[in-house]
């Protein structure tokens, strides 16, 4: 309802001029979210596999309409449940009759068109499609996805005229897409399961990382990676996943280190504080997964910060560490 309210309150628009002398007005919506929608069907966000070629022709259209193109996307950014654009309308009569129809707040409304690669029942029955190929976004009357608004404008010079791909700081495995390994006392080795990882995934170097691909595949052994430093191997952490036989499983002891990690134990672990209760959800669904009860979030986090507090009074630790 907060995001309806929004998409209602978008009259008082902010209008800039471009070099040109024309009216320039930027948008920003929600493309589609994890939501399972009106059909019974959901993406999974991570599952997206052609950003890079999807930004090289970011067209916005009418209805899913390839005869009523209405504008471009100037921005996307991928966030762990939801794609966050920005738009603008062309000049044409169509795309301003459209313009009009969402600044009197009549179409409030995205949707993505996309290709499923693979697509699979969860354990409710709805489909979910864990890969695919991301083709256009619309302005819609009825969108499939209820929670695919706009829900507000921003002025010209707030926006970056290049296309940019903000990861935030979550990344996989939402969905605990991995098996857990059925030896749940097999031995986790950090340093030598990251090994293993690098050459099944084809990520051995610095360079490595500068492939889009390459780094999302990389990202799925870990809970966390610092987008902003996403090209070098110190900004992955809570790693989770090794490599047996030649397939990639979730190891028990490797979950129940990151999830120790994230709470605070053996000095925790280095990622902002507003990620961290999105990453302690992530490593929960592995708990679920087998069966097994999470520690609770708050009370873990308290323990533990009440612990370092006393090794800092008796001398086990510095502030710093």
């Amino acid at each position: 309802m907060n995001a309806m309210r929004q998409a209602r309150q978008i009259l008082a628009n902010i209008v800039t001029k471009s070099e040109d002398g024309e009216d320039r007005q930027f948008y920003v919506g929600v493309a589609t979210t994890s939501d399972v929608d009106r059909v019974g069907e959901r993406v999974n966000i991570k599952g997206l596999t052609n950003l890079d070629e999807y930004l090289k022709n970011p067209i916005l259209l009418f209805n899913h309409d390839i005869n009523s193109p209405i504008g471009r996307i100037t921005k996307v950014n991928l966030h762990e449940d939801k794609i966050e654009v920005e738009f603008t309308f062309a000049s044409t009569p169509k795309a301003q009759e459209i313009k009009q129809l969402v600044d009197d707040g009549v179409l409030n409304a995205l949707s993505i068109g996309f290709l499923s690669l693979q697509r699979l029942r969860d354990e409710t029955g709805n489909v979910v499609h864990n890969q695919w190929r991301w083709v256009e976004t619309s302005v819609v009357t009825l969108p499939a996805n209820p929670n695919a608004v706009i829900y507000r404008y921003f002025d010209e010079e707030e926006v970056d005229e290049t296309m940019k791909i903000e990861i935030k700081g979550v990344v996989p495995d939402r969905d605990a897409e991995f098996p857990v390994y059925d030896d749940f006392e097999r031995e986790w080795d950090a340093d030598e399961s990251e090994i293993r990882w690098r050459k099944y995934v084809g990520v051995e170097t610095n360079e490595d990382l500068q492939d889009p691909k390459k780094r999302q595949k990389y990202a799925k052994r870990f809970f966390w990676v610092d987008d902003e430093n996403a090209d070098k191997f110190s900004a992955y952490k809570l790693p989770h996943v090794d490599v047996i036989n030649g397939k990639p499983y979730a190891i028990w002891r490797g979950i129940v280190a990151a999830m120790a990690a994230l709470l605070g134990a053996r000095g925790g672990v280095d990622i902002p504080n507003e990620d961290r209760e999105k990453v302690y959800r992530a490593i929960a669904k592995y708990y679920e997964k087998v069966d097994k009860e999470p520690p609770e979030f708050r009370k873990a986090v308290e323990f533990f910060k009440a612990l370092r507090n006393l090794l800092i009074v008796i001398g086990g630790v510095n502030e710093d560490d």
